[in-house]
C-alpha cells in the first residue's frame, strides 16, 4: 500500500499524494485494516474494533462501510490497483499486491 497513507496524528488519508476525506468510522475502519494489513478479517473482528461495544449497528452495516471505503479509496483511483479485497465467505483484507 505504497501509494496509500494514514496519519493517526493529523487524521488524514491520502492516496497518490491526493488527500481523501474520511468520517470518523471510515477512518477507524481503515485504521483497523491497515494495521492488520494482508490479514483476513471477519465482520465480527472488524465490528468489535471499530465500533463502540454499545453500538446497536445492524448486520450489514460493515458491508455498508467497506462500500464507502471502495468508493473513496479504490474506485477514485481506478487506474490504481483495488486495495481492499472481499475474501468470500471468510471477511475482508487490505493489501497491495496483486492477490
Amino acid at each position: 500500500m505504497a501509494d496509500l497513507t494514514l496519519n493517526t496524528i493529523t487524521y488524514k488519508v491520502k492516496r497518490s499524494g491526493k488527500i481523501i476525506k474520511l468520517s470518523s468510522t471510515e477512518f477507524k475502519l481503515l485504521e483497523y485494516l491497515m494495521r492488520n494489513a494482508n490479514r483476513i478479517l471477519t465482520k465480527d473482528n472488524i465490528t468489535e474494533h471499530v465500533w463502540d461495544y454499545d453500538s446497536d449497528i445492524l448486520p450489514n452495516t460493515v458491508e455498508v462501510y467497506i462500500g464507502y471505503l471502495r468508493d473513496k479509496i479504490d474506485k477514485a483511483f481506478s487506474q490504481k490497483s483495488q486495495l481492499i479485497k472481499t475474501i468470500r465467505g471468510f471477511g475482508y483484507k487490505i493489501s497491495g499486491d496483486g492477490d
